[in-house]
């Protein structure tokens, strides 16, 4: 996790799935660790003077997170009654859900799924989850011939492949059948790491060479983490891949904007 600002997120998500509305104390944001206490450390992340201010400085440095991804804070916070209360409980659910079974190996297929139909709530067009294991597609045979469908015309899964490095793959709607672009976007039930991220681009562009109409360039690769990206999560590097975190499956603030300059 990048910093205390996504824990104390975490722990106010938490909070407003048992009541949509509630004043939270000190106590109910706490870490679990006994080690240590989260608003302490949030303090002393906000250079705050006091416990107040350093809430009212993390929804605020929260707010301008999902704004710079097009979305909206799911909550609101009152600082003169310290009140908060849930605008999208939803998306609070599902981050608390996908919190709770974050680098649990065994959990990795519902990671994905619950991305995949997260997803449908922000995306045009198709999405297609076939990642591994699969519901029905789940030999070889008719997983390629799934892919064939949407225009793989070359087997992707050969020797021990058992999903090609795709996982979900999200059809922009635009374009017909083979010469229509896709996402990819590689799940990742856990924290973020640029090597793992690294080795999954990789294994997706080998697949979109597969492709009958577009090469592996004109699709987008995503690496999709069960985390929180900002801006200091990597170095100043350009990265091959778009970098995704569980804020980027909010509620767009807009589905669509347009801007005539």
């Amino acid at each position: 996790m990048p910093s205390a600002l996504f824990d104390f997120f975490e722990v106010v998500a938490e909070e407003l799935c048992v009541e949509d509305s509630r004043v939270l104390t000190r106590v109910d944001l706490q870490v679990r660790d006994d080690d240590a206490q989260l608003l302490d450390d949030l303090k002393r992340r906000m250079k705050a003077g006091s416990t107040d201010q350093a809430i009212e400085l993390a929804v605020e440095r929260l707010r301008r997170h999902f704004e710079g991804k097009g979305s909206k804070l799911p909550f609101e916070y009152d600082s003169t009654t310290g009140r908060f209360t849930a605008l999208d409980r939803d998306f609070l659910i599902f981050v608390k859900d996908m919190s709770s079974i974050r680098s649990i190996g065994k959990r990795s297929r519902d990671f994905e799924c619950g991305v995949a139909q997260r997803l449908c709530s922000r995306a045009t067009g198709e999405i297609h989850r076939v990642g591994h294991p699969r519901d029905t597609k789940k030999k070889k045979a008719e997983f390629n011939a799934h892919l064939k469908t949407i225009g793989f015309d070359r087997p992707v899964l050969l020797g021990h492949d058992k999903d090609g490095g795709l996982d979900i793959l999200w059809l922009l709607p635009m374009g017909t059948v083979p010469h229509r672009p896709m996402v990819s976007v590689q799940c990742k039930n856990g924290e973020f790491k640029m090597e793992v991220a690294d080795k999954s681009v990789g294994a997706g562009m080998r697949s979109f060479s597969q492709h009958a109409g577009l090469q592996p360039t004109v699709h987008v690769p995503c690496v999709l983490f069960n985390d929180y990206i900002s801006p200091d999560s990597f170095s100043q590097k350009q990265l091959n891949f778009v970098p995704l975190g569980l804020t980027d499956l909010a509620l767009m603030n807009e589905k669509i904007s347009l801007e005539m300059i």
